[in-house]
This record gives structure tokens, C-alpha cells and sequence, in this order.
């Protein structure tokens, strides 16, 4: 029988300050405030007396008071300061840390460091200390699960990282011949193939390394989880990664591949911190956020693992939460889709850079507003359980194959190098401000849509030409803009241009590219485009939209039971960079002729629909500062609203 329940809690970061009693006292409260579960860090205690069971005493003493609480424990395993867990002063060498590129010792940031998980030592010394953490803990009644690698993070240019990356190389190119025709080098030996720091023939050297670095994650993370499994294979291990790889938010150099964690992982976890010392991210990219990360998921949920609740450190007052915002974050991370919602964090650092930073309690362990928000949040989760976001008719395209590409292209001549997430956003926002629900998606689920958005899809070969010719001969809506299927997945460009193998379906032939003139009419309505222009002569295509200059803005062709309309500007990107005036009626458009939307909002909020075995859970969000009325219509059902000003409420009605 599915586990609809759904897990609530807090990490609490314990100190040798702490004594068992302080900790239950702790744990009393958040009992109090209907948390059921807590995320322990370290899980090694390394300051204990050193008698037998060290250094994991301190541990099974808050297994056992946890029980006792009726809370649910995730030891949080590695949490990017090793000498509170796996590597301790004691045993750590010069070595253990990676190279940057200079050939330099890199000793991590100012707040938090990584070892080079490619040294065997090191390896051997992570999965060692993982083994004797779980045969510690694995037979305590209120251990729930471990999280192994706690936002994921390696950069090294060292001598086992190196000898990793050819084996790679070796693995996905087979011959040295044929890398030296994609790279356009002149190897005779695998064991020639260093660091390549020189472009200007081939990106894929530099491509290569970027997919390199992101699948050397994966593979330190199945090392640690199945060191864990050795041990105990009844308890789920978790990842987490920051935020979402599809977002312009992408922290790429870290790097982060949140596809490949949900691969070796049991569930995947992210950390959530919208508020910035600048600012606060905006409603559109919050969502997207919790979206992609739901796609990551395989959509069967994952955990907010780190949901900001203050503070960032005594001297940022402008990362101060307020009751309110909370409130709305946690509603959007429920409605897309996740399973468990755990703070960041339980009480205020007493020491170090985030030193009185963070806590749903004060620094005297007294409850605050926010505490008192996510008491009254606790109801909420436990009467509705996890839920289900409902699937929407159109799907944004995300290859990271792309990602890589565009990435290496734009700051290799000092351009944005999310151009390519960000036109992602463009179009998912696009779409947000007018309440038509686009999921993220790969190419494995293009069937599952009614209207695929390809924005700025570089990469076209002939595997992914054929995944979308069947996808429109079958009756599916293509909507392409940016530039399209100019290389195939080696970075060769294509013959036919746009689209390579898929060009017959642009209806169109490239001649040029201007930046000038980007403005368009389209169904009677002008556009302002963006960034560039391509400039194409009509072939099998309908000319439905054209520049100021009279030339092909728009263009649309039957293939088989579908349709492909290409867009020659940069339409989605420029609505994220700047809200180029008409995306959003462009958007509307769309959906209406494709009846790609069963949602219709009449009033200035946002709505989500979610659901569970029994219920629709309509979730409406006010973001504006005026109590708003709005009219929701989505099926059979029809119900006006009133919502004050900056909250959020649930509506729900019976299936």
C-alpha cells in the first residue's frame, strides 16, 4: 500500500554543547509545532569520550529520545564539512584536497570545502566510516533513512580525476581516432588526453568534461550508497542538490545533476533559499524550480530537504522571512509535488559565519512567528498527505546535452551562459502569468503532452529528430523558437539548417542572422522579439507571421496529425530577461487554439491543482498587496474566491 503520509520536520544541528537534555527538550517542542520527523547533523560526534562505540555514543542517545518523541531520524551523512564527519582532523592529509586548475592545492570556500572523492584514500576512508555509521544506527526503531551526499559538489584537476576522465572518454568514443575527428585533435594515446583549455576547433573537449563532471557525481554517490547497503538495506538513503538544474538558477560548476541522483538515490532532496540579500526570487521561478525538480523526481515526488526560514547570518537583515512568504514557499513546494518538508533550520547558529542565522525558535530556544506558521502548516500536511501535482497539456523540453553546449558557446565570448536555462524560463513564465500549466519534461515523455516547447534547442542528431517526428506525425504540437537544431550531438553543424534532420518540419531555409529588426506580427497581434533574428527563405512551410521588414517571422507545417510552429527570434528568452511586451498573449494564444489548458482564472491570482486518492487541492496564491477576488473554472468545477492580500489558501473539491 503506498505511504501517503507526509514528513515534516526540522534539522537540528547538534553542538558539544548540547547534552541530552537539550536535545529533548528540542525534541518536545517540535512535537509540539506536529513535526514528525528530524534531520540529525554530524552523524559522528567526534568530541564525545573516546570509549568503546565512539564516535557514534552521542548519536544512538538521540535515536533512543527520538523514540521516545515518536520523530523519525535522517542522519545526515555528508554535510561538506568532512572533519565533523567522515575525514576528522586527525586523519586528514594535504593530499585529500583537489587541484584547482592552476595545478594549486584547493582548500575550499571561505564556509565549506570538498575533498578530491577521486583519491582512493579518500574513497576508501567515506565508504569506511559510512559502513560503521549504519551498523551503528541501523537497528534503532526511530532511524528513517540516511542522507549520503547532502548538495552535491566536486571540482579537481588532479592525477586520479584525470585517469577517471580518459576511462570516460574511452568508454563513450571507443577508438582514440574517433575523438581525435570530434575533438579535433591529434592523440595517438589515450594517456595524452590532458585538461583542454583550447576551443577554437571543437567545444566538445571542454562539453565533455562539463557531462564528465556532472556523471563523477553519480558515480561518488553510488560508491557511498552502496557502501551504506553493505550494511542496511531496510533504511532509504537520500541526495540533494541546490534549487534545480533546469533553472537559471543552476548552479552548473558545483555541479549539479539532479536527473542522475534520482538514478542511485532512493529520493532526492533539495535545498530551497528564495531570499536572497538582494532580493527575493521571483513567484514564476520559485515554481519552476519546484517543478523541475518534481521532473528530476521520475514525478514521484521528492523533499524539500533544506526550506529556508530566516536570517542568513547577524549581518543580512534583508534575508529575513516573514511569516507570510514562508507560508506561500511551502504551499508552492506542496503543490509541485513534495513528499517531505524539513527547515533549515530548527534554532539559530550560536557560532561561526551564519551566527545567528536561520530558526523557527529564537536564540533562547523560544518559539517564534514562524514557528507558529509551521504549526499551523503541520494540520494541513496531515490532513491532505502527499499529493500529486496534475499534469498539464504542455511540455518545456529540457536536454542537458544542450545546457552543455549552449553553456560552453556563451562565456566563451562572455555571453550569458544560462541563455539556455533561462530561455526554459522564459517560456515556463510565459505561460505562468497566464495560468496555463507546463510541466518540465525529457525526451522520453514528449508523448505524454499535447504541445512540446523547443526553445533554443541547439542540439538536433538523428536520434532526437526521430523521438519528435513521431511525436508530430502522431499529432503532437511542436512550438520552436531560438536558435534550432544548428549542431548534432558532436557539435558538427548541421547540413540543413534550421532543424538538421528535422528541417522539413521548420518549412524553412537559413540564410542569415541579424540582431536588428526583431519586431513581428503574428494572428493580427505585434511582437517585440528579441536578442537576434533568423533570417529564412520559405520552402514546404505557411508564412503565418512576419518581421517589420516583411520577411518569414513565423512559420507553420502539417506533418502528418500534427503541427510545427517556428518562431525566428527569441521569444521566450527575451520574456525572461526583460518581459518582452506579447509573450504572454502569444502564450494564450496557443493554448487556446490547441486546447491546451482545462484551467481558466478570471482575477489577478496564480492557481496550481494538485490531487490525492479522494480530492482536487486547488492552491491560490495572492501575490499582489490588495485583498484579490477571482472566478476558478477546471472541469465540472466552478467557485469564486476571496483571498487577502500576500496569502495563500487551499480549496479543495471531491473527485
Amino acid at each position: 500500500m503506498k505511504n501517503n503520509s507526509f514528513k515534516y520536520g526540522s534539522v537540528l544541528k547538534i553542538t558539544r554543547y548540547d547534552t541530552i537534555t537539550d536535545i529533548e527538550r528540542h525534541f518536545g517542542l517540535m512535537k509540539e509545532c506536529g513535526m514528525d520527523t528530524v534531520v540529525i547533523w554530524p552523524a559522528a560526534f567526534w568530541w564525545e569520550e573516546k570509549k568503546a562505540g565512539y564516535p557514534f555514543n552521542t548519536g544512538k542517545q538521540i535515536l533512543r529520545a527520538a523514540e521516545k518523541y515518536g520523530l523519525g531520524v535522517i542522519m545526515e551523512l555528508a554535510g561538506q564539512l568532512s572533519v565533523f564527519e567522515y575525514i576528522p582532523d586527525f586523519l586528514m592529509k594535504k593530499s585529500y584536497h583537489p587541484i584547482d586548475k592552476n595545478g594549486n592545492r584547493e582548500f575550499g570556500q571561505s564556509s565549506f570545502g570538498f575533498l578530491n572523492y577521486f583519491d582512493p584514500e579518500v574513497n576508501e576512508l567515506i565508504c569506511d566510516h559510512f559502513e560503521k555509521t549504519a551498523a551503528a544506527y541501523k537497528d534503532f526503531p526511530a532511524l528513517m533513512a540516511y542522507d549520503v551526499f547532502n548538495e552535491t559538489m566536486f571540482r579537481s584537476f588532479d592525477k586520479y580525476t584525470i585517469s577517471e576522465f580518459r576511462a570516460w572518454l574511452k568508454e563513450k568514443y571507443k577508438s582514440i581516432e574517433k575523438l581525435n575527428e570530434v575533438w579535433e585533435r591529434t592523440y595517438s594515446d589515450w594517456s595524452q588526453i590532458e585538461y583542454e583549455r583550447w576551443k577554437w576547433m571543437s567545444i566538445m573537449p571542454e562539453a565533455d568534461l562539463g557531462a564528465f563532471r556532472k556523471a563523477a557525481i553519480g558515480r561518488f554517490l553510488k560508491n557511498w550508497c552502496d557502501a551504506v547497503r553493505r550494511v542496511d538495506t531496510e533504511h532509504f538513503l537520500i541526495a540533494d542538490n541546490i534549487h534545480s538544474m533546469v533553472s537559471p538558477t543552476c548552479q552548473y560548476e558545483r555541479p549539479q545533476d539532479d536527473f542522475g541522483l534520482r538514478e542511485i538515490a532512493d529520493e532526492i532532496g533539495m535545498s530551497f533559499y528564495p531570499k536572497y540579500i538582494k532580493g527575493t526570487m521571483e513567484n514564476a521561478l520559485r515554481h519552476e524550480v519546484f517543478d523541475g525538480f518534481f521532473a528530476a523526481s521520475k514525478r514521484q515526488g521528492f523533499y524539500i530537504s533544506e526550506m529556508q526560514t530566516h536570517i542568513q547570518a547577524l549581518h543580512n537583515p534583508t534575508t529575513c522571512v516573514r511569516p507570510h512568504e514562508l507560508k506561500r514557499w511551502c504551499y508552492e513546494g506542496y503543490s509541485a509535488g513534495a513528499k517531505g518538508l524539513i527547515y533549515w533550520m530548527w534554532r539559530p547558529f550560536n557560532k561561526g559565519l551564519q551566527t545567528m542565522g536561520r530558526g523557527l525558535v529564537d536564540y533562547k530556544d523560544r518559539p517564534t512567528e514562524r514557528y507558529e506558521l509551521a504549526r499551523e502548516l503541520s494540520f494541513t500536511f496531515e490532513k491532505y498527505g502527499t499529493l500529486t501535482p496534475v499534469r498539464g497539456n504542455i511540455g518545456i523540453l529540457f536536454d542537458p546535452l544542450c545546457d552543455d553546449f549552449q553553456r560552453v558557446f556563451a562565456k566563451s565570448y562572455g555571453l550569458d551562459e544560462a541563455l539556455y536555462t533561462s530561455s526554459i524560463f522564459g517560456a515556463y513564465k510565459a505561460l505562468f502569468d497566464v495560468n496555463v500549466k507546463s510541466d518540465i519534461i525529457t525526451f522520453c515523455e514528449v508523448n505524454d503532452y499535447g504541445a512540446v516547447i523547443l526553445t533554443n534547442q541547439l542540439v538536433i542528431d538523428g536520434h532526437r529528430a526521430e523521438i519528435l517526428k513521431e511525436y508530430v506525425k502522431g499529432g503532437g504540437v511542436l512550438i520552436i523558437d531560438g536558435r534550432f537544431g544548428v549542431t548534432n550531438d558532436e557539435s558538427l553543424v548541421n547540413r540543413e539548417l534550421p532543424g538538421g534532420e528535422m528541417n522539413e518540419l521548420c518549412g524553412t531555409d537559413y540564410i542569415d542572422t541579424d540582431y536588428e529588426g526583431l519586431g513581428f506580427t503574428y494572428g493580427g497581434q505585434s511582437y517585440k522579439g528579441y536578442y537576434a533574428r533568423d533570417i529564412v527563405n520559405i520552402t514546404n512551410g505557411e508564412p503565418c507571421g512576419t518581421f517589420d521588414d516583411g520577411k518569414c517571422a513565423v512559420s507553420r507545417v502539417k506533418y502528418g496529425k500534427g503541427t510545427v510552429i517556428t518562431v525566428n527570434t527569441y521569444l521566450w528568452y527575451g520574456y525572461a530577461k526583460c518581459a518582452a511586451d506579447g509573450a504572454t498573449l502569444f502564450a494564450k494564444a496557443l493554448a487556446d487554439e490547441f486546447l491546451l489548458s482545462e484551467l481558466n482564472v478570471n482575477g489577478n491570482v496564480t492557481v496550481r491543482v494538485s490531487e490525492n486518492d479522494n480530492k482536487y487541492l486547488f492552491f491560490i496564491f495572492n501575490y499582489s498587496d490588495k485583498d484579490e477576488r477571482a472566478e476558478i473554472s477546471y472541469k465540472k468545477y466552478t467557485f469564486t474566491v476571496e483571498i487577502k492580500a500576500n496569502d495563500s489558501v487551499i480549496y479543495e473539491k471531491d473527485k
